[in-house]
């Protein structure tokens, strides 16, 4: 499945095909979500880790798709988005170490902490497919 995952990547970035992008972010979220879900481990100290390296490949992704037109920007440009990107990037992990914070505290159990994360994570997939879709020439059509 991860090799999907890459290969679902790789496709979207040499193909232009922009819509693979959330599909490949998402599916090694899930695989790696999974993973820690079968082995049934504690809580990841490496999650937020993993959250900012999914965020930073689908939005570098997303960046080469962008370099693909022949549009010339600013002197400087690239430099000033770099730098935008590694702090959104660094912003990411510190929303998900202060998620899993806050879950470590927590630590409820039950049927309506499970739905709770569920329809959490139904949120998160939908504003990727929603972000992704403005994100298409001519507005997602």
């Amino acid at each position: 499945m991860s090799a999907i995952a890459f290969l679902s990547l790789v496709a979207a970035i040499v193909l232009g095909w922009s819509a693979l992008i959330p599909f490949s972010a998402t599916l090694a979220g899930a695989l790696y979500g999974a993973e820690l879900a079968i082995a049934d481990a504690p809580l990841d100290a490496a999650a937020p880790a993993v959250a900012a390296g999914l965020f930073l490949c689908a939005e570098l992704a997303y960046w080469s798709q962008e370099e693909r037109s022949r549009w010339r920007g600013d002197p400087g440009a690239g430099l000033r988005r770099t730098a935008l990107v590694a702090l959104l990037g660094a912003g990411a992990f510190m929303v998900a170490a202060l998620l899993l914070a806050l879950i470590d505290t927590v630590r409820a159990r039950g049927l309506a902490f499970d739905l709770l994360g569920a329809v959490a994570a139904v949120t998160v997939l939908a504003t990727v497919l929603v972000a992704a879709r403005g994100r298409q020439p001519n507005g997602g059509a």
